[in-house]
């Protein structure tokens, strides 16, 4: 249905004011971060007179941020490649077997979508210290692999239902076992749906603060985004430059990657959306 030219051109005005709105702070990082302190107090929001790349260099040599940025790439790839493990058989049980209590289940992984994070953090602050993994990557790791876990189980789920059981049935009846149709048949075909579920995991881990807050205890051991709350120059004073120099560093490897991978994650997750 063609649209009358007038609400075309309400619809290109709204779209443009969107994505000004959306890329705004973007930008205002960007010229923030290639000021000096004083620019930036001088014009905080206009674009700046004379480039700098001393906030960068700041950053890079005289702070913790190489060493908060490894940690969170452990982190944030360690459970990347857990949920994928992990999600993929449990989504592929509950599409194909029938047992006692799937419904159950199912409904109960949604339901845990529907709980704020934070009512969590006295049970598994308990549970990673009973374990001695307070103050370890690995501890996070397992957090926000749980954390991942539900809404990725559900989506590989709706993911395999769309796949025809007859390949497998096929492929069974030629020899292969149900563990061999599903690494040779299933998951090749379920490359976006497992890309979609790395992305969502990626992201998720990458930006978390709360928890990584809540369980680590040293400089050594923080993340980017806890890295960024207690960036403070001499004196308890905030360095804004540095700040936003280290904020964009941040942004840009999660960035290029989600740009990578956009097509799989929209194709992942309208896949399985719709059986």
């Amino acid at each position: 249905m063609r649209l009358h030219p007038a609400k075309q051109v309400l619809l290109h005005v709204a779209v443009v004011v969107s994505i000004a709105m959306l890329a705004f702070p973007i930008v205002l990082l960007v010229f923030n971060s290639l000021k000096t302190e004083m620019d930036i107090f001088t014009s905080p929001m206009g674009a700046p007179t004379h480039v700098t790349w001393e906030n960068f260099r700041h950053v890079l040599a005289e702070t913790s941020f190489l060493v908060n940025l490894k940690n969170s790439a452990i982190v944030a790839f360690s459970t990347v490649l857990l949920s994928v493990l992990v999600t993929a058989p449990a989504g592929y049980a509950l599409s194909r077997f029938r047992f006692r209590g799937r419904t159950l289940f199912s409904i109960w992984l949604l339901a845990t979508q529907s709980f704020p994070g934070i009512i969590m953090v006295l049970g598994l602050f308990t549970v990673l210290r009973t374990y001695g993994l307070l103050n370890r990557l690995f501890g996070l790791v397992i957090m926000h692999t749980s954390f991942s876990m539900p809404f990725s189980i559900w989506l590989l789920k709706g993911y395999f239902d769309k796949i025809p059981t007859a390949l497998e049935e096929a492929a069974q009846i030629d020899g292969c076992t149900r563990l061999q149709s599903l690494m040779r048949i299933v998951l090749p075909l379920s490359v976006p749906g497992l890309l979609a579920v790395a992305t969502f995991s990626l992201l998720l881990s990458w930006n978390e603060f709360f928890f990584a807050l809540v369980i680590m205890r040293d400089n050594a051991h923080y993340t980017l985004p806890v890295f960024l709350s207690r960036f403070l120059g001499s004196g308890g004073v905030v360095q804004w430059g540095p700040l936003s120099a280290a904020a964009l560093l941040v942004s840009i490897p999660v960035f290029v990657l989600f740009l990578l991978g956009q097509r799989y994650l929209v194709s992942g997750l309208t896949g399985g959306a719709i059986k």
